[in-house]
């Protein structure tokens, strides 16, 4: 029996098992994903969940039902989301969020980490400061820059006429607001906004929500923090501008300990098989076993448990890790799984 047929066994296996206990669903945060694999996200998940739309969540995850649910969202708003996984879902009848970068739509640059994909395409090795990890740690001003200088430096660029590198077009994105689907933000520019100073971050988050909710005409459905590093204060701050809901990247599961402006998400990727998605579903059910993309975990989860217990003060304890994750939580280093 090969490796994947074993792991596919396991993984099924034991998500029927998370099953029997586990209440509420998950959020699934994709980025690109070809026809083939759009399928084969939606067969496998499928098996194991409920489809929702983003403005059932709510009310979804204080209803009790045999089957957990399953919210799909993709970020950075690719062309090929309009064009490939979009029209796709809307055959199968699956709904989904989209989280779109508001300055990128209908431009012609590159997002910084495609166009870092492309240095390292063509260096194989790439310097030290250019290094994603270091890369991460910067203010998106200083970042893009340093990005900037090294595609001119090597004579390389992201490849723009790639609708899996090229940002969808305004006109596309209402058009999917249109079809039914979340269009939500993303940020203003891709900055990781842990990076950024607070007022910075707070432009960025307000520009963004107001920009998606005029072009589509309507309340922005919500905010999703690129590359997933937030703070508590910079998420009520988006959930005062308006996003009707906040997304980080926490690997866990979402029931009704969890408000709407901190929902956690489990980041799949495109060549994921049904093995590793069922896996990684399972596991995430745990709160613990998978790693947190951005570092912040250890104080969500200690949150978690204080808001479990009677008698607890939730807004002290806002105050508390709002304070916390601004200091030495938020800039612990990243590291997203490529």
């Amino acid at each position: 029996m090969s490796f994947d047929r074993v792991l596919n066994r396991a993984g099924r296996r034991s998500l029927e098992f998370v099953r029997l206990f586990k209440t509420g669903g998950v959020i699934v945060n994709e980025h690109v994903l070809s026809l083939e694999q759009t399928r084969r996200h939606v067969e496998v998940l499928g098996r194991s969940f409920d489809f929702i739309h983003l403005s059932d969540l709510q009310n979804r995850i204080h209803a009790r039902n045999k089957k957990p649910f399953c919210l799909l969202t993709f970020d950075d708003g690719k062309r090929s989301n309009a064009t490939v996984v979009a029209p796709e879902l809307k055959r199968l009848g699956v709904p989904a969020a989209f989280f779109v970068v508001t300055s990128s739509l209908g431009g012609h640059t590159p997002f910084w980490f495609d166009r870092h994909w492309a240095l390292r395409a063509k260096l194989g090795t790439l310097p030290q400061g250019l290094a994603l990890p270091v890369l991460k740690q910067l203010p998106y001003r200083v970042l893009a820059a340093r990005i900037e200088q090294a595609c001119a430096q090597y004579g390389v660029e992201a490849d723009l006429r790639n609708d899996d590198i090229c940002p969808m077009s305004w006109e596309e994105a209402r058009r999917l607001h249109q079809q039914g689907f979340s269009v939500g933000a993303h940020g203003h520019t891709h900055a990781i906004l842990t990076r950024e100073t607070k007022a910075d971050a707070f432009e960025n988050i307000a520009t963004s929500i107001r920009m998606v909710s005029a072009e589509i005409a309507a309340p922005c459905p919500g905010f999703a923090f690129p590359n997933g590093n937030y703070t508590p204060e910079l998420a009520l701050h988006a959930f005062d501008c308006g996003a009707c809901a906040v997304l980080t990247t926490e690997p866990v599961w979402v029931d009704e300990t969890f408000p709407l402006w901190r929902l956690p998400r489990v980041q799949l990727f495109c060549g994921h098989s049904a093995g590793v998605i069922h896996l990684k579903l399972a596991l995430a059910a745990s709160g613990w076993m998978l790693s947190n993309p951005d570092g912040t975990g250890r104080g969500y989860r200690a949150m978690r448990r204080v808001r479990r217990r009677p008698g607890h003060n939730s807004e002290s304890l806002i105050e508390h890790f709002a304070a916390g994750a601004a200091g030495s939580v938020s800039h612990r280093p990243v590291n997203l799984p490529e």
